[in-house]
């Protein structure tokens, strides 16, 4: 019995080994500066952005509205990334066309059902952050 329990321990840490995601972040103190840079640059122009309410399966007009202390956000550079979380198979990056003063849009497709990760990529002026949602498409 012992050497049944020496050999599955044994068995999981080599496959634990060879399948290891790597923890450790490389680089964590300039990520995490640059976390705190971008959410102290967020208060100060009193950054609001206004998601979709839902995803639906098939074609999407994805709407935010950005704004900075209640006016309209201009002229950002706006990148949306749309995944599935379960697969990377349909992952999509498409940039975000201002619409309106602060409306930006993108038409994206979501092909099948199950929970998906919407992710904005925000720069303007000294701002480059992100706002990430999940959504149950049924």
């Amino acid at each position: 019995m012992f050497a049944l329990f020496l050999l599955a321990m044994g068995c999981g840490i080599f496959f634990a080994y060879r399948n290891a995601e790597g923890l450790v972040e490389t680089n964590y103190y300039e990520r995490g500066n640059n976390w705190f840079q971008a959410k102290k640059e967020e208060r100060r122009i009193g950054l609001e952005v206004v998601k979709p309410d839902s995803l639906a399966l098939g074609d999407n007009r994805v709407r935010l509205v950005l704004r900075g202390h209640g006016r309209p956000l201009r002229q950002a550079d706006v990148r949306l990334f749309i995944g599935n979380v379960s697969s990377s198979a349909h992952d999509l990056t498409l940039p975000m066309r201002e619409t309106g003063p602060g409306v930006y849009e993108a038409n994206a497709v979501v092909p099948s059902k199950g929970k998906w990760l919407l992710r904005m990529d925000l720069a303007a002026g000294k701002l480059k952050t992100s706002r990430s949602w999940f959504f149950d498409v049924r």
